[in-house]
């Protein structure tokens, strides 16, 4: 087989495998973290809850994504098992994500308010937060992908240096 045909063969698999690892980096990072999508009317709330344990990890994240961002308007609350309030933050930009303690088990609740003049589509999450090595997965991943797409960019440098070399021979 010529050169690079193989090299062809060994970036195609590098990609291959980046797509894959990344894919499954995602599922892993999302899989314990509840997701809902809704409209809050102005005045109203979502409310997110999720069982949550310390003994499976003693961290939790919740993340608000916003559209049709009005500044000052959205505020969003963690509360614990006991209805203390963790976290209390007004939404300062699209995309809203803190990590907080779990300190016991039991339900935690997101409660998301609109205090703002018009409705907001939000998309909205808590759960645990992924460990190192479940979000070095999706990483790996893309860094494979980076390789596999400037290994293709080398053999077509390469094809077209080789070409001319044959052509003027």
């Amino acid at each position: 087989m010529e050169k690079p045909l193989i090299f062809l063969l060994v970036v195609g698999a590098l990609i291959a495998a980046g797509i894959i690892l990344s894919f499954y980096g995602a599922q892993l990072t999302t899989q314990d973290i509840i997701v809902t999508e809704e409209s809050i009317a102005p005045g109203s709330a979502v409310e997110v809850s999720v069982e949550l344990d310390p003994k499976a990890s003693e961290t939790g994240v919740f993340a608000v994504l916003i559209e049709k961002f009005e500044e000052d308007s959205i505020s969003v609350s963690v509360y614990d098992p006991f209805g203390s309030e963790i976290i209390s933050k007004i939404a300062e930009k699209e995309s809203t994500e803190e990590r907080f303690e779990i300190t016991s088990d039991g339900t935690y609740k997101l409660e998301i308010e609109n205090s703002g003049l018009e409705e907001s589509q939000i998309v909205a999450g808590l759960g645990y937060m992924p460990d190192a090595a479940t979000l070095s997965i999706g990483v790996t991943g893309f860094y494979l992908l980076i390789v596999g797409l400037i290994g293709i960019v080398g053999i077509g440098v390469y094809s077209i240096r080789n070409r001319k070399k044959h052509t003027l021979s």
